[in-house]
This record gives structure tokens, sequence and C-alpha cells, in this order.
């Protein structure tokens, strides 16, 4: 695999890192678009093309991204307006992450089964305390009520966004970076199976984006020796297998190890515009093949092989269709990690 790295500064990221952070959310968002037509269908036969055509159950329009791309959103944009150099850890950024969530639930079609029961039971809990909207602390309790309610549910619905509550710890410590992820994945899920994949690819992604290099056992010594011998068992399983195999992949296991057999059925990445696009390509289209949780598995495939490769290795018809709410374009989804990379931003933010 090439090695497109190049030495960080106290200063910030370089140029490249920063393209590569904001190929990680616009694949994110094209795998999303890509797969939404098959959600929900068997998979796709090898003599069938995989394209942006929109439709599906659902009836998305060409281009339309749709839930996993969204709740990225709100994570980016809290990020960005939170002092402390956008430090998702802060309360306020917390609070508005559910405050936001909650508002796009109310008119979203299409909403993960774990995270729609937490929604509902966090407005649920502010109603009664007297808000309008729930806060952060109503989103963890109602996580953990629901937990409890049902063990062995471990959804893949936090692992779709965990590329976006990576962004701000690029230049942060390992210890600072689990932190961050792991805030934001309990706001919904707090299944180990679930916060433990979270750290794994949400440390992926930020390995491929400070190097250019795909590693997605980078952060495999955080975990414990018997969960660490646990998903070096999954993440094997998943390199000799093909994305449609783990047809469970509403669960967060399965969706990890789609999207990886994915990522890893394409490796190692090629120089050149051209081959490193049909690569990016190739695993998309492996990725919305899966079938059932197509949208999800795509974009979670997105969001790692595009922080190694970058935005530009997005087909340039893919990336002018791409849109989603909030009534975003490829070009909003791109000046938000911009946004979130500027240091002086950041500097800005902590003076209010």
């Amino acid at each position: 695999m090439s090695t497109h790295a190049a030495m960080t500064t106290d200063t910030g990221l370089t140029p490249e890192q920063r393209r590569r952070a904001a190929g990680s959310v616009v694949a994110a968002a094209t795998g999303d678009a890509l797969g939404a037509p098959y959600e929900f269908q068997a998979p796709v036969v090898a003599s069938e093309d995989i394209d942006m055509i929109g439709g599906g159950v659902l009836g998305w329009q060409v281009g339309e991204w749709t839930d996993d791309t969204a709740m990225a959103i709100v994570v980016l944009e809290a990020a960005i307006s939170t002092s402390n150099r956008h430090d998702l850890r802060m309360k306020s950024a917390q609070d508005q992450i559910a405050r936001e969530w909650y508002s796009w639930s109310l008119g979203t079609p299409d909403i993960g089964t774990l995270t729609s029961q937490v929604i509902r039971h966090a407005s649920e809990s502010a109603r009664d305390s007297g808000h309008y909207a729930p806060r952060a602390a109503d989103f963890r309790a109602a996580a953990i009520a629901a937990h409890e309610e049902l063990p062995a549910n471990a959804g893949n619905g936090s692992l779709m966004r965990t590329h976006a509550a990576v962004l701000p710890y690029l230049l942060s410590s390992d210890d600072d970076a689990a932190d961050g992820i792991d805030v934001v994945c309990r706001l919904t899920h707090v299944h180990p199976d679930t916060t433990e994949a979270c750290l794994l690819w949400g440390f992926a992604v930020r390995h491929a984006i400070l190097t250019g290099e795909i590693d997605v056992r980078c952060a495999l010594s955080r975990l414990s020796e018997d969960r660490r011998a646990l998903w070096t068992e999954r993440i094997m399983e998943a390199e000799t297998a093909t994305p449609a195999q783990f047809r469970r992949n509403g669960w967060v296991v399965g969706a990890f190890q789609a999207a990886w057999a994915a990522v890893a059925g394409v490796r190692p990445i090629p120089e050149g515009k051209f081959a490193q696009r049909d690569t990016l390509v190739a695993a998309l289209e492996a990725a919305a093949r899966a079938g059932y949780d197509t949208d999800t598995v795509a974009c979670i495939t997105g969001s790692l092989i595009g922080a190694a490769l970058g935005p530009k290795a997005v087909p340039p018809e893919w990336r002018r269709v791409l849109f989603g709410w909030p009534g975003y374009e490829v070009d909003e989804l791109w000046g938000l990690v911009d946004r979130l990379l500027d240091p002086m931003a950041a500097v800005e933010n902590e003076r209010r």
C-alpha cells in the first residue's frame, strides 16, 4: 500500500491531511447515497450493475444521502460551534447534538430502530422535565435504559457517524480521540460491541487521514485482552469474505465486518488518480451489493477508503449529484471539514 504521509506540526494539519479528512466525509456521504436504493433488499448479484440511481423502498432521489450522513453533519456542526478546540466532550457540544438530532428526527423517513427508540424516550424525558427538546443527559439515560431493556441489541447507528466524531481529534492524544469517539457513541449506543467498533473504526479513519494508510487494527491495543482476541478474529473473518456474506449487517459487528470486507477486498491502494478512483468505486459497489442495510455499510466503507484517498477519488458524476438534509451539497460537506480543521476558527470560537 502506498503511503502519502506528511509530517504534521503544532500549527495544524498538512494540506494533504486536510484533503483526506474531507475525503472521509464526502466518500461516506457518497456511499450512503449509493447504497440507499438497495436498502432492505437481498444482495445484488454480480451480473447487475450498481449505480447512483435513487429510488428504492423509501424513494430516495438520485444522489440523496440518508440518516447516516444527516447525523454525522450534526456532529460536525456541533464541533465547529464549540469552543475549547472543538471538543465534543463539552456539554454544550453534546447538548447541541441531542437537540439537533431530535429536530432532524421529526422529519426523516429513515432512522434506525435503536436510535429511534432512544430519541423517543429522550424527548419524553425532556418534556417531563419541562424542556422543549432533549439534552445530552436525556439521550444518555435513554441509551442506558434501552440497553437494559434489550441487552443484546447492538445496532450499527453509532458506527455510521464515528468518522465525524474523530475529526476534531486528529492532532490530539490517543486518549482524547478515544474519549471523543466514545461520548458521541454513547448518546445512543452503549453495548460493548458498538463502543469498541466505533473506537476501532474511528482510529482507522484517523490513521488513514494522518498517514494515507489503512490499518483497522491500529487501536486493538486499547481493548482488553479477551476483547482484542475477539475483534482480531472478527477482522480476520472479514478479510476472507465478501460484504454480502455478513447478512446481519444491521448488527454493528456485521456492518463493521461487511465494510472491512469491502475495503480489504481492494487493497493495496494503487497510485494514480484514475486507479484510486476505480479502487474507491469498487469498494463502495461491493458494500452496496451486500444487501439489507446497504446505505450504512457503504457509508462506513466510504468513511475509511475516502480517508485514505481523498474526495477527488469519488467520481465527479457522483459528487455533482450528491445532496441531502439539511439542504447541503458536496461543497457544504467539504466546507464543514474546512471550518472544523481551520485553527483560526477554533481560536475565534474561544474568544466568543
